[in-house]
Protein backbone atom coordinates (compact mmCIF):
# COMPACT_ATOMS: atom_id res chain seq x y z
CA UNK A 1 0.00 0.00 0.00
CA UNK A 2 1.20 3.24 -0.79
CA UNK A 3 2.06 5.98 1.94
CA UNK A 4 0.35 9.37 1.16
CA UNK A 5 0.93 11.09 4.45
CA UNK A 6 3.87 13.69 4.50
CA UNK A 7 7.36 12.76 4.94
CA UNK A 8 8.66 13.03 8.50
CA UNK A 9 11.97 14.92 7.85
CA UNK A 10 15.31 13.41 8.37
CA UNK A 11 18.98 14.85 9.26
CA UNK A 12 21.90 15.01 6.68
CA UNK A 13 22.90 11.69 7.72
CA UNK A 14 19.26 10.25 6.76
CA UNK A 15 18.21 9.80 10.98
CA UNK A 16 14.62 10.58 11.64
CA UNK A 17 13.75 13.99 13.35
CA UNK A 18 11.33 12.89 16.06
CA UNK A 19 9.20 15.47 17.56
CA UNK A 20 8.90 17.83 13.99
CA UNK A 21 6.09 17.91 12.25
CA UNK A 22 6.12 16.90 8.32
CA UNK A 23 7.64 19.79 6.07
CA UNK A 24 4.58 20.50 4.56
CA UNK A 25 2.36 23.87 3.87
CA UNK A 26 -0.80 24.38 5.83
CA UNK A 27 -3.77 24.04 3.17
CA UNK A 28 -6.61 25.21 5.33
CA UNK A 29 -6.59 26.38 9.26
CA UNK A 30 -9.89 26.83 11.03
CA UNK A 31 -10.65 28.45 14.53
CA UNK A 32 -14.18 27.91 16.17
CA UNK A 33 -14.52 30.25 19.37
CA UNK A 34 -16.97 29.41 22.17
CA UNK A 35 -17.15 25.68 20.30
CA UNK A 36 -19.50 24.59 22.86
CA UNK A 37 -22.06 22.77 20.32
CA UNK A 38 -20.83 20.18 17.94
CA UNK A 39 -19.75 21.18 14.80
CA UNK A 40 -18.56 19.86 12.02
CA UNK A 41 -15.70 20.34 9.42
CA UNK A 42 -15.42 19.29 5.64
CA UNK A 43 -11.99 18.81 4.88
CA UNK A 44 -10.62 19.79 1.82
CA UNK A 45 -10.16 17.32 -0.81
CA UNK A 46 -5.81 16.98 -0.85
CA UNK A 47 -6.12 17.04 3.15
CA UNK A 48 -4.41 13.82 4.69
CA UNK A 49 -3.74 15.05 7.84
CA UNK A 50 -4.96 17.50 10.35
CA UNK A 51 -3.37 19.06 13.57
CA UNK A 52 -5.93 20.04 16.76
CA UNK A 53 -5.42 22.88 19.16
CA UNK A 54 -7.33 22.80 22.25
CA UNK A 55 -7.73 26.55 23.85
CA UNK A 56 -9.68 27.40 26.90
CA UNK A 57 -11.14 23.71 27.27
CA UNK A 58 -10.55 19.94 26.13
CA UNK A 59 -11.68 18.76 22.72
CA UNK A 60 -13.29 15.89 21.86
CA UNK A 61 -13.94 14.86 18.28
CA UNK A 62 -14.75 12.14 15.68
CA UNK A 63 -13.99 11.38 12.22
CA UNK A 64 -17.45 11.74 10.42
CA UNK A 65 -19.41 10.09 7.13
CA UNK A 66 -21.39 13.51 6.65
CA UNK A 67 -22.02 16.88 7.37
CA UNK A 68 -25.08 16.01 9.91
CA UNK A 69 -23.14 13.67 12.15
CA UNK A 70 -22.61 15.08 16.17
CA UNK A 71 -20.17 14.48 18.98
CA UNK A 72 -21.96 13.35 21.77
CA UNK A 73 -20.37 13.61 25.55
CA UNK A 74 -22.95 12.54 27.63
CA UNK A 75 -21.60 9.43 30.24
CA UNK A 76 -23.57 6.35 28.70
CA UNK A 77 -23.82 7.34 24.95
CA UNK A 78 -20.62 9.28 24.10
CA UNK A 79 -19.37 8.55 20.92
CA UNK A 80 -16.54 10.18 20.50
CA UNK A 81 -12.76 8.99 18.75
CA UNK A 82 -10.18 11.40 19.85
CA UNK A 83 -9.80 13.56 23.10
CA UNK A 84 -7.20 16.87 22.49
CA UNK A 85 -6.25 17.86 26.39
CA UNK A 86 -6.50 21.79 27.57
CA UNK A 87 -3.64 23.83 25.93
CA UNK A 88 -2.07 21.26 23.70
CA UNK A 89 -2.05 20.33 20.37
CA UNK A 90 -2.64 16.82 18.57
CA UNK A 91 -1.71 15.53 15.05
CA UNK A 92 -3.88 12.63 13.04
CA UNK A 93 -3.60 11.11 10.27
CA UNK A 94 -6.57 10.95 8.12
CA UNK A 95 -8.30 7.51 8.57
CA UNK A 96 -9.60 5.27 5.27
CA UNK A 97 -13.54 5.71 5.49
CA UNK A 98 -13.95 3.23 2.40
CA UNK A 99 -12.16 0.48 0.85
CA UNK A 100 -14.02 1.44 -2.58
CA UNK A 101 -11.80 4.64 -3.05
CA UNK A 102 -13.62 6.86 -5.79
CA UNK A 103 -11.56 7.24 -9.07
CA UNK A 104 -12.30 10.85 -11.31
CA UNK A 105 -9.93 12.80 -13.83
CA UNK A 106 -9.90 15.36 -11.27
CA UNK A 107 -9.88 14.95 -7.54
CA UNK A 108 -7.29 15.17 -4.33
CA UNK A 109 -5.98 12.49 -3.11
CA UNK A 110 -8.24 12.48 -0.25
CA UNK A 111 -11.16 11.41 -2.16
CA UNK A 112 -8.87 9.45 -4.48
CA UNK A 113 -8.23 7.39 -1.19
CA UNK A 114 -11.23 7.03 0.26
CA UNK A 115 -10.03 9.19 3.34
CA UNK A 116 -13.00 10.68 5.73
CA UNK A 117 -14.40 13.83 4.50
CA UNK A 118 -15.43 15.30 7.36
CA UNK A 119 -14.68 16.00 11.16
CA UNK A 120 -17.18 16.28 14.03
CA UNK A 121 -15.25 18.92 17.09
CA UNK A 122 -16.64 20.68 20.29
CA UNK A 123 -15.45 21.25 23.91
CA UNK A 124 -16.25 18.87 26.60
CA UNK A 125 -17.85 21.91 28.89
CA UNK A 126 -18.24 25.64 28.97
CA UNK A 127 -16.51 27.83 26.48
CA UNK A 128 -13.61 26.86 24.56
CA UNK A 129 -11.84 27.12 20.62
CA UNK A 130 -11.06 24.45 18.54
CA UNK A 131 -8.51 25.14 15.68
CA UNK A 132 -7.86 22.86 12.91
CA UNK A 133 -5.08 22.77 10.73
CA UNK A 134 -4.98 20.85 7.73
CA UNK A 135 -2.34 19.37 5.52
Amino acid sequence: MRNFYPETPQGKLGEIKTGYPPAKITEVSTTRENASASSVTALSHDTTEIEIIAIGQPVVGRWAANQAASVVTIAGSANIDFFVETGTGRRFAVPIQTSTPTSGSIMGVNRKLGLYQNIATRTTAGNGSVMLIEN
